[in-house]
């Protein structure tokens, strides 16, 4: 019976190995114009790309990539074209090159980069950031990068300090035309929305310089909110 179903076995490998046609010439022959094809409109892409002509460049790329057929993905051109549509402000185009090159492993840093900025460019700040954190996540010593998001948690610092001290120059203004004494429950309150604003830009403070430990602004930032929590009655 063991010896029946390895002639079965034997038999269906063969059959099938000869059911695998090698191409004809004919085919082959195609395959070879295709291929010369894909070569120049490829090339021809190139030399555009390296002029600044990302028009010509994407059209030629796409070209190429319609009759592309099965031979390995150029992740490279991939990318070129994500950054000759990001350039012509085709956003979506760009995306889904970028997203393309990231999926598959090509070039991390600057497609990650990139495409944070086209969620910068659709204003989509969650997106933004979300990007930036997956970019990190896979590419840990991007410098770009964490200057990016560093940016943003400084930025986004800087408006709950600034909050705070509209508060407090609120509360202290109330207290100078009599309106109420800084023991009462309203100054209180007011501080209190303050200690929160303070706090939470302190937050922000410290998550930049887990990124950027040497960014002075940062730095000063962090000391002058330090300082105005320290005052806080």
């Amino acid at each position: 019976m063991k010896r029946f179903v390895v002639v079965v076995l034997l038999c269906f490998a063969f059959s099938t190995l000869y059911s695998q046609k090698a191409p004809s010439k004919k085919e082959q022959k195609a395959q070879q114009v295709t291929a010369l094809q894909v070569s120049a409109l490829k090339n021809e892409g190139n030399k555009a790309f390296a002029i600044k002509d990302y028009k010509t460049a994407l059209a030629k790329y796409e070209s190429a990539m319609a009759i592309w057929g099965n031979q390995p993905a150029d992740y490279a051109m991939i990318y070129s074209m994500g950054t000759c549509a990001y350039s012509l402000n085709d956003m979506p185009k760009a995306l889904k090159y970028f997203d393309m090159s990231i999926a598959a492993g090509q070039n991390l840093d600057m497609a990650y980069q990139y495409k944070g900025c086209v969620m910068q460019a659709r204003k989509d700040t969650v997106a933004y950031i979300r990007t930036l954190k997956e970019g990190l996540a896979k590419v840990p010593k991007s410098i770009a990068l964490k200057s990016s998001l560093s940016k943003y948690y400084d930025a986004e610092g800087d408006k709950h300090y600034h909050k705070a001290i509209e508060i407090l120059k609120y509360a202290t203004g109330q207290v100078n035309a009599g309106k109420y004494s800084s023991s009462d429950k309203a100054f209180k309150a007011e501080n209190e929305r303050a200690r929160k604003e303070l706090n939470d830009a302190l937050k922000l403070y410290n998550s930049g310089l887990e990124l950027t430990p040497s960014e002075e602004h940062i730095k000063k930032a962090k000391s002058n909110c330090v300082t105005q929590l320290q005052m806080l009655i």
